[in-house]
């Protein structure tokens, strides 16, 4: 709940929102020194220097999800790259698809990416690398592979130190078909975010579809025709029920290579 944002405001009410110890200081609430969140609802609070109750009317001890797309196309090892406004709560999400080129060890920033890795074929391959990247409004990546074909660099924040939950899985179908299709559930938080790639190993078919249960399905996404597979996310704010459904070729569907990767990896911003 927020502070108000005009009246009475006292150092006990500071404390009831962001926390802290007795006796109260005010050089403990610097925005983005551990107990305030260093966001746009914290503004006016400073990070250093002489600080005030009147700098807290309106703060709060949540943040927003903040989700920006920064960055859309080929990451050659070791390339520079956007990544926006420099905060303590910014994360950096790097989703690829295509090429035969699976990324599944590197860094951002410097800082040691987590990853998640699907089957590698010859076109159809797809991974998503994350950091909790504070500093700097550009990037260093370094990847365990030259180059990743297709791929979306994708900033949010979270107060947290790791995701809250991931999906990563191949499925395999037997025979031809025509389509196929893969569901699981994520307990998720309002706001927070799912970030989804789907692929072929050897792909014969059309094209991948994601969608979602929560409000507004999937709020954007970055369907790869060469590749046949897709990546997306949506913000959240209900159980999100995610469905990842692949279009085989009339006639062909799967049978020539019938594996299937799907992958989710949920972050909640508070």
């Amino acid at each position: 709940m927020a502070l108000p944002s005009s009246g009475v405001l006292t150092l006990n009410d500071i404390q009831t929102e962001f926390g802290g110890t007795n006796p109260i200081d005010l050089s403990d609430y610097y925005r983005g020194g551990g107990l305030v969140p260093d966001s746009g609802l914290n503004a006016a609070i400073p990070t250093s220097g002489v600080i005030s109750v009147s700098d807290f009317y309106g703060a709060a001890n949540v943040i927003p999800i903040n989700y920006a797309q920064t960055f859309a196309g080929t990451i050659t090892n070791g390339a520079s790259i956007n990544i926006g406004t420099a905060r303590s709560t910014r994360w950096v999400m790097i989703q690829g698809i295509g090429g035969g080129v699976r990324a599944s060890s590197g860094s951002i920033g410097g800082v040691t990416a987590a990853f998640i890795t699907g089957i590698q074929g010859t076109s159809g391959t797809c991974w998503m690398g994350w950091a909790k990247v504070p500093t700097g409004t550009t990037a260093t990546v370094v990847l365990n592979v030259p180059s990743a074909p297709d791929c979306r660099v994708s900033t949010f924040d979270s107060v947290n130190s790791t995701y809250s939950g991931i999906f990563n899985t191949t499925v395999n179908f037997i025979g031809a078909q025509t389509s196929a299709s893969t569901t699981n559930s994520f307990t998720v938080t309002d706001p927070g975010i799912v970030f989804s790639s789907i692929a072929a190993a050897s792909p014969t078919g059309s094209t991948s579809t994601l969608t979602s249960t929560s409000p507004g399905s999937v709020t954007y996404n970055f369907p790869s025709s060469t590749n046949k597979g897709a990546m997306g996310y949506n913000i959240t704010s209900t159980t999100d029920s995610r469905t990842w459904t692949y279009f085989g070729s009339s006639n062909s569907g799967f049978k020539s290579q019938p594996a299937l990767a799907v992958m989710s990896v949920f972050f909640s911003a508070n």
